[in-house]
């Protein structure tokens, strides 16, 4: 099977370029409110490219966004290969897919969850911890919300998507 093989490394380093256009020249903290494309590509890589997928895709996005935003090296790394871990593993834990179908309630609740952990996670890392960006409350509380709703708005898509359009060719 290395054409399947080929085929699901060619679609993740898709996925990560996609997530470098769509976010990765914004400056933080603009960047983190563009959370729900990552999210959502994330979400379809793991639909698409199957076990490991958004993991595969968030370390190769996190190499091709450290080339962008060299002085966030290795913050945005270290951070899109968790967010990737963490759709890979909220959405295993909640059997977001079973069979070719994508449970959507199950992929939302896994990709809002995911997001919401994460996106604090990087926010306080760059806010409080390195002061990489400013601490403040309302912004704070702005993109952790945001961060949530961008989750689920994300897991919806992905999952819509996929159902309506996707499996079939998958």
């Amino acid at each position: 099977m290395p054409g399947n093989r080929n085929r699901r490394v060619a679609l993740g380093g898709l996925f990560a370029v996609l997530i470098l256009f769509s976010n990765g020249f914004v400056p933080a903290p603009n960047s983190d409110f563009l959370i729900v494309f990552e999210a959502f590509f994330l979400a379809l890589s793991f639909l698409v490219v199957g076990r490991g997928g958004a993991t595969f895709t968030g370390v190769v996005a996190g190499v091709l966004i450290t080339f962008v935003k060299l002085s966030f090296f290795p913050l945005d790394l270290v951070l899109a290969s968790l967010f990737g871990l963490a759709i890979d593993l909220t959405c295993t834990a909640f059997k977001a897919k079973q069979g070719n179908e994508a449970m959507t309630k199950r992929l939302v609740a896994a990709v809002t969850l995911s997001t919401g952990a994460v996106g604090f996670t990087a926010y306080y890392v760059a806010a409080v911890l390195t002061s990489l960006v400013p601490n403040e409350a309302v912004l704070d509380a702005t993109v952790l919300v945001f961060g949530v709703v961008s989750g689920a708005v994300a897991g919806f898509a992905a999952a819509r998507l996929w159902n309506k359009y996707l499996k079939s060719r998958f």
